[in-house]
């Protein structure tokens, strides 16, 4: 099972820090879109093989766990 989230993150983070934050949790950026939707923050999609993993990414970013999708 694969799991997903989607969330903001600082404009200020590169590509590069938040690819390597993800794997520091033993997951990916699946999606980045720089500037966002509204010309703001990034727009990241993170995904994960583990629901251990994507939640102790959703802890360290204050996520909550309900948002997290099983695709």
């Amino acid at each position: 099972m694969t799991y997903t989230i989607q969330i903001d993150i600082a404009h200020t983070a590169t590509k590069t820090e938040i690819k390597n934050f993800a794997s520091e949790y033993n997951c990916i950026l699946s999606k980045f879109q720089p500037l966002g939707p509204a010309g703001g923050n990034h727009l990241c999609d993170f995904t994960s093989n583990s629901l251990d993993c994507i939640q102790e990414l959703c802890d360290k970013l204050s996520y909550p766990h309900k948002n997290i999708e099983k695709i």
